[in-house]
């Protein structure tokens, strides 16, 4: 059978006719794709927010933490001789206290921030959730020889966090004469 020129037209527009519909199903399938790229990438951009604003948290915390135990440093080189080698103030503990059991500050259940019982540190004046504490740790090495000097003595600076839940402790050596 030899068809025909017309013959031949008529189908190929018979086809281009069936593929009018084409189109619109590519359109869409192209515009599901790009929503769901859409969506995945404001749900990747949500979870980042999160994470940032986390470790800007965390960081802020660490910072007045760590700044409640330079203040506690501070404060102890603002002390007097005479108050360090005759009382201790609260939060500066003796190497051994007489009949009480040594407080491990690096515990956070030990901290007394005043939850009514002895008071073993006290509020920093940077953020109404940090703490500063300090214990006189020992003589050091050497000090006791000298004779024209009073005593050098190690003393450890504690700063615990406890904003928002964190937890944050720091601990600083400082050495003191008196």
């Amino acid at each position: 059978m030899i068809s025909t020129k017309k013959e031949t037209a008529s189908r190929r527009y018979r086809f281009r006719a069936n593929q009018s519909g084409s189109a619109l199903v590519i359109t869409l399938l192209v515009l599901m794709a790009v929503t769901i790229l859409g969506v995945a990438c404001i749900h990747s951009s949500i979870i980042e927010l999160k994470i940032s604003s986390n470790e800007r948290q965390m960081r802020e915390n660490f910072y007045l933490t760590e700044s409640a135990a330079m203040e506690g440093v501070q404060r102890l080189k603002d002390l007097l001789e005479d108050d360090l080698n005759e009382q201790f103030v609260f939060w500066h503990h003796p190497r051994r206290d007489s009949g009480k059991a040594r407080i491990n500050f690096r515990d956070p259940a030990q901290w007394d921030g005043d939850g009514k019982g002895d008071d073993n540190c006290m509020r920093s004046g940077m953020d109404p959730d940090t703490f500063l504490a300090a214990v006189e740790w020992k003589v050091a090495t050497g000090s006791s020889l000298i004779l024209t000097e009073s005593r050098l003595y190690q003393n450890r600076v504690y700063g615990l966090g406890t904003r928002q839940g964190d937890l944050n402790l720091i601990e600083i050596g400082v050495n003191l004469r008196y």
